[in-house]
């Protein structure tokens, strides 16, 4: 049951981590820098990350009801 509790942990780990730069990306931003257009490929790799948090994360339920059926 610690690795399924471990894998989950991580996973929302990830999912955070994604949900906030996902957030952060499209704040204003200020300077020279400006409101410049972002690439799509920035857009990819966060979704990616909070797929594969939320892919752990149900892995992690169940392979805590797996060992449980196992006891």
């Amino acid at each position: 049951m610690k690795k399924g509790i471990w894998v989950i942990i991580c996973s929302l780990i990830i999912t955070a981590f994604s949900s906030y730069r996902l957030w952060a990306i499209d704040q204003p931003k200020v300077g020279p820098v400006g409101d410049g257009i972002i690439p799509d490929y920035a857009y990819t790799e966060i979704y990616i990350g909070i797929y594969i948090g939320i892919g752990t994360l149900l892995l992690g339920i169940l392979q805590i009801i797996l060992e449980k059926v196992k006891k």
